[in-house]
């Protein structure tokens, strides 16, 4: 009985418990990846001998994920930093279909568990065995699979979904120092807040919040979201509420701040219809609390925008909404005059815009001026093109709390609305309302738009985002996409990776 009908006994009640969705799709890259996988392992096999948890040469501590983590960075292929986060990202294989290259995942210490806990890479295949490399606490080591240790703790392989040969030069160009920017842009966030009463507060202080998608949010070069609310542990000046046991005024305590920091959020925007909930002194303390942790953030009429560096890269942020207090979003003359101006000073301008009416009605982008509750909520599709026009390299769109299709325009990235992210106990999460994307957009230091990923994401309860497996958000970009601008040269697979249209 050779090795992987042996195997198949053996584990065939894994299998079935870990609940595996096979592939029909495995060699569609296979010419194209066969490099990138050589070149992978010869990194893998020059770690050998590290110890455990030491650090890589781009200061990556070598666990098991970061281990794996780093090997595949070398080649321009970014993978988060947690084997569950990893194992969310692969498409998974039977194991007699596992080449080099693959990852085999296991649980952690209790082999009884079926949570993901360790992967390791497959760097030779025989008829007889797997060898991998890994890191333990062994340190970096090959392993042959069966007959190890690790045999009772298999859950399931998988394989990275790697570039078809259109998108290798974009690789190469990363790896011969032609610099990619990756920029992550999420929609509305409001954590929890303390009026009308603490009981709208996270359990655990909100600590957890983020945890299930923090890895993701801090692998990028530059991480945005939409911040509703103000950030204030003291009362301030609540907006009126004919019935203030339903006023949606939001503010979370200051210490809040830190959880945004930690998740890996570098900018954000206050223009929005929660920005002025607690008056001038809730504006006032959500900035200072923002500029105490190194958070940028712009979109008020006394912050309209922001220049910053990172990575020696720099940026210009600006954001609009239609409300009181914020830059107004119809107001394109100045739109046009202060965008030109951070396009002659930086790198990559990024526009937010808080707009578009409200609602699982109002999915599509219709290309008119959208009037909500007798307001004016702007001309998304004209908005987004008249700042490109003016020197915008992205812009992020939120605020009717549902995910709207994307766009290209003039080789810059367009996507009308991110949907809810976190946002605890306040907001309606049912239906398409309570998933959102994680977009992560790859554009190149002049901000070219090169490619971009939806990172599916879902609410449930009382909120806070969480990877789902159903990529629910991932079909609906599409079909709004599809829907709203049919000769859109961007094309969207259903893993969600955004590339441009071969011609």
């Amino acid at each position: 009985m050779d090795f992987f009908k042996r195997s198949k006994i053996i584990l065939v009640v894994i299998f079935l418990t870990a609940q595996t969705v096979y592939s029909s799709n495995l060699d569609s890259n296979a010419t194209a990846s066969s490099n990138i996988i050589e070149e992978v392992i010869l990194e893998a096999k020059e770690l050998i001998g590290k110890s455990y948890r030491s650090r890589g040469p781009k200061g990556t501590i070598l666990d098991c994920s970061g281990f794996i983590q780093y090997v595949w960075s070398t080649q321009g292929i970014n993978l988060p930093g947690s084997s569950r986060l990893i194992a969310s990202r692969v498409v998974k294989i039977k194991l007699e279909e596992t080449q080099k290259g693959d990852l085999l995942f296991f649980t952690g210490r209790n082999k009884a568990s079926k949570v993901v806990g360790h992967v390791s890479l497959v760097i030779e295949k025989t008829d007889s065995t797997l060898k991998m490399v890994h890191s333990c606490n062994r340190g970096v080591v090959i392993d042959n699979f069966p007959r190890s240790y690790y045999d009772e703790r298999f859950l399931f392989a998988g394989r990275i979904n790697l570039p078809s040969e259109n998108q290798e030069d974009t690789l190469k160009n990363q790896k011969e120092g032609n610099r990619i920017i990756s920029i992550i842009g999420v929609g509305d966030m409001m954590i929890g807040t303390n009026f009308p009463s603490e009981k709208y507060l996270p359990e655990n202080d909100g600590k957890d919040i983020f945890n299930p998608v923090k890895d993701i949010l801090q692998n990028a070069d530059l991480t945005f979201g939409n911040l509703e609310g103000v950030i204030l542990t003291g009362k301030g000046s609540v907006k009126k509420c004919s019935n203030p046991a339903v006023c949606y005024a939001f503010k979370s305590p200051d210490h809040y701040v830190n959880y945004y920091k930690e998740a890996g959020f570098d900018v954000v925007s206050l223009a929005n219809n929660h920005s002025g909930d607690f008056g001038e002194i809730g504006r006032k303390n959500t900035m200072q609390k923002l500029e105490e942790v190194g958070i940028k953030y712009a979109g008020l009429e006394s912050c309209p925008y922001t220049i910053f560096e990172k990575d020696s890269v720099r940026y210009g942020f600006y954001a609009v909404s239609p409300n009181r207090g914020t830059v107004r979003i119809n107001n394109y003359d100045f739109h046009r005059k202060t965008i030109a101006h951070l396009d002659s000073l930086v790198d990559i301008v990024i526009v937010s815009f808080h707009g578009g009416a409200e609602g699982s009605k109002y999915t599509h982008v219709n290309r008119k001026k959208e009037i909500f509750l007798g307001e004016d909520r702007g001309n998304p599709y004209e908005f987004a093109r008249v700042v490109i026009d003016a020197g915008a390299d992205i812009v992020f769109g939120h605020g009717p709390h549902v995910t709207r299709a994307v766009d290209l325009y003039k080789n810059r990235f367009i996507a009308y609305s991110l949907g809810n992210f976190a946002t605890y106990g306040r907001f309606s999460l049912s239906g398409v309302k309570g998933i959102a994307p994680i977009m992560k957009v790859n554009v190149t230091k002049e901000g070219t738009f090169i490619d971009a990923e939806i990172i599916p994401t879902k609410q449930v309860g009382e909120g806070g985002p969480q990877l789902d497996p159903e990529k629910r958000v991932i079909k609906e970009i599409q079909r709004l996409t599809k829907s709203d601008f049919p000769n859109s040269p961007l094309q969207i697979s259903d893993e969600g990776k955004i590339k441009k249209k071969e011609n």
